[in-house]
């Protein structure tokens, strides 16, 4: 999800109060996309618009301040940040290139000093940027190389929008990012923009066979990325007005199933060697963005179940964080569909009398040991994340219950806390297990398994 306006005082008003910060984590958001103008990077004013009395800890800050302590704070409630150069200047409208007379290319560089899980390069080029290799002033595609390039010290992940307001990347089929370099390469993310009817009301969302062909239109744009490239697509915004019955709700909709039915919900992004399940950034919380509202109500308070809804039916297992005794504890997130995921349960033959069962907990590998099946949970490389197996045992005095025993190896170089599971068998007794939604169950968050370690949970 994402907060709007590029102005920092604007979403300084609600992400440092505490009690919508667990309403983020309880309704299964878990990164924001932070905007930011450049002009605010460069003069770093003080003279902010901070309400003393609610947050006398922020008073005589300057704005960069302040975004650390946003940021600080997000970190504290598991909320990942992506920084996003939304605006050269905050009262100005968005750029069509990403710099100008008064902020070249190389300033631009210059200004970006952040260490967050990842950095929107430019929002929304538009009209003049171009995507190919014909002119260095204008070709969008090569000036994210060269940005790349230049920070390449920067460890987190590097979002790249299309062209025409963000949401043209074809000319990825042609021309894909190339930094030269595979690891960066490896941290590229293609983040279109897309909206409905309430933002911007396109010819085709009035045909006779709207919104079915859509289809055919964000499959050319954007759809294709993950299959041809291998690359993530992550939407930097979507969303809209919605109202109950109107089109823009009839494009929501449609477009959170075709998002699932395409697995664009299910991009695997490998942060420090974990898999982690971000979904989409929603556009926006706050009720002041003139074309799409917020998730909240006028009061900057009240969330708004329509919108909620739409959300979590994008993705309701979202990776999750959580500080824990001066670490990050990662709680793996689930696929959304049943077809976009990799592997899956199975049931082998193990000694005499006994069956081992694997448990689906988000792979994206899967490896075979005799007689067991072993799923791992994590990335793709060496060495293996969690996994888990679940053993039959004798039931109890002779019952026909049968008592399963999770185990769980942490193949992961850091502790992890908690894993989501879904077991080949129906749960009657789930004991201190949750139950996240049909079948899918996390065990519970005080479990921390060490690295190199095993847990047991009978």
């Amino acid at each position: 999800w994402t907060t709007a306006g590029a102005q920092i005082q604007v979403f300084m008003k609600m992400a440092l109060q505490e009690n919508k910060a667990k309403s983020s984590q309880n309704n299964n958001f878990n990164a924001i996309r932070v905007p930011f103008s450049l002009e605010m990077v460069k003069n770093n004013p003080s003279n902010l618009n901070i309400n003393c009395g609610s947050n006398p800890g922020l008073c005589g800050k300057t704005a960069l301040q302040l975004l650390d302590a946003f940021i600080d704070r997000a970190a504290e409630r598991g909320l990942l940040i992506m920084l996003d150069n939304h605006r050269i200047t905050p009262g100005g409208g968005i750029s069509e290139l990403w710099y100008n007379n008064e902020y070249p290319e190389s300033q631009v560089i210059s200004l970006w000093q952040w260490n967050v899980f990842a950095i929107d390069l430019k929002n929304e080029p538009h009209d003049s940027a171009s995507w190919g290799n014909s002119n260095a002033a204008t070709d969008w595609n090569k000036a994210a190389e060269r940005i790349i390039n230049s920070l390449s010290s920067f460890p987190g992940l590097f979002f790249v929008e299309g062209i025409e307001w963000g949401n043209r990347l074809e000319n990825v089929a042609q021309f894909p990012i190339n930094t030269g370099n595979a690891s960066l390469n490896n941290r590229v993310i293609y983040s279109p923009h897309c909206y409905g009817p309430s933002v911007y009301d396109r010819p085709e969302f009035n045909t006779q066979d709207f919104p079915n062909n859509l289809d055919g239109i964000y499959m050319a744009k954007y759809g294709f990325i993950v299959n041809q490239t291998g690359h993530p697509v992550v939407v930097g915004e979507w969303g809209g007005r919605a109202e109950v019955g109107s089109r823009d709700m009839a494009w929501n909709q449609w477009y959170v199933e075709w998002l699932r039915s395409k697995c664009i919900t299910n991009n695997l992004l490998i942060i420090l060697e974990y898999t982690i399940h971000i979904y989409q950034f929603y556009w926006c919380l706050n009720p002041n963005s003139a074309d799409t509202g917020g998730l909240l109500e006028d009061d900057w308070l009240t969330p708004i179940p329509r919108k909620i809804n739409l959300t979590n039916r994008a993705q309701p297992n979202p990776t999750k964080f959580q500080p824990q005794n001066g670490q990050i504890c990662i709680t793996a997130g689930a696929f959304p569909e049943a077809h976009c995921r990799v592997g899956g349960g199975q049931v082998t033959t193990g000694a005499p009398g006994s069956t081992t069962t694997t448990v689906h907990a988000g792979a994206t590998s899967t490896t075979t040991k005799a007689p067991t099946t072993t799923v791992h949970a994590g990335p793709t490389t060496s060495p293996p994340g969690p996994s888990t197996t679940t053993t039959v045992v004798q039931g109890e005095n002779g019952s026909p219950v049968k008592q399963y025993t999770l185990r769980i190896s942490n193949g992961y170089p850091s502790t992890v806390c908690s894993v989501q599971f879904k077991p080949n068998a129906s749960i009657k007794d789930k004991w201190n297990l949750e139950e996240v939604s049909s079948g899918l169950y996390r065990t519970p968050s005080w479990m921390t398994i060490a690295p190199g370690a095993v847990s047991d949970q009978a």
